[in-house]
């Protein structure tokens, strides 16, 4: 039987006795993969004319209740207060959109992104708002949209942060794919 003393040995690395196993991990989300893809696409200078047409979607405003533009969303919703702060993240997100949507693999990070909050916000959000404090709401947004996207996009080259996602939702308020008045809310 064959016998080896590592007692002494020093290595610039791991010390084996026979077969290392490493084990490399491949991304498991959409997402992780979209943003190695994204990765490979900027490093090659891989850049799109074309915007798909999920994302052109977003582009288009669409104020089926006859009040249009953030501005206007904010002074519906009794929340003004939050104008200067809003414009302010959503015009961050508004440039890592045009900076980013150069990329196919982006864009589709974008769709992901936007329908998710799009999605949340409509069916789970906005049915609760005529019975929450605006705290509540906010903490909604945060728990349900703002931190897993946030999560869900974190990397080294597209840097997605609390103030982006945030003003990604405002964003959308902007083009009217979200609202936070509601008709028959008496506004306090």
């Amino acid at each position: 039987m064959n016998s080896v003393n590592q007692t002494n040995a020093c290595a610039d690395g791991d010390i084996v006795g026979r077969d290392k196993i490493t084990k490399i991990e491949s991304p498991k989300g959409k997402i992780e993969r979209l943003l190695l893809r994204l990765k490979e696409q900027y490093d090659a200078s891989d850049e799109t004319k074309i915007t798909i047409d999920e994302l052109a979607r977003y582009h288009l405003r669409r104020a089926q209740d006859g009040v249009e533009g953030l501005e206007n969303k904010l002074i519906a919703a009794n929340m003004y207060h939050y104008y200067d702060d809003a414009i302010e993240k959503k015009e961050m997100f508004v440039k890592l959109l045009e900076r980013w949507s150069l990329y196919s693999s982006a864009q589709m990070i974008f769709v992901h992104v936007l329908a998710k909050a799009e999605t949340e916000f409509s069916h789970v959000i906005y049915p609760e708002i005529p019975k929450i404090s605006e705290g509540q709401m906010n903490a909604m947004i945060m728990d349900r949209i703002v931190n897993p996207i946030v999560e869900e996009c974190s990397s080294d080259l597209m840097i997605v942060s609390h103030n982006v996602v945030f003003g990604m939702v405002y964003w959308l308020a902007e083009q009217c794919f979200i609202r936070w008045h509601h008709a028959q809310r008496a506004i306090a």
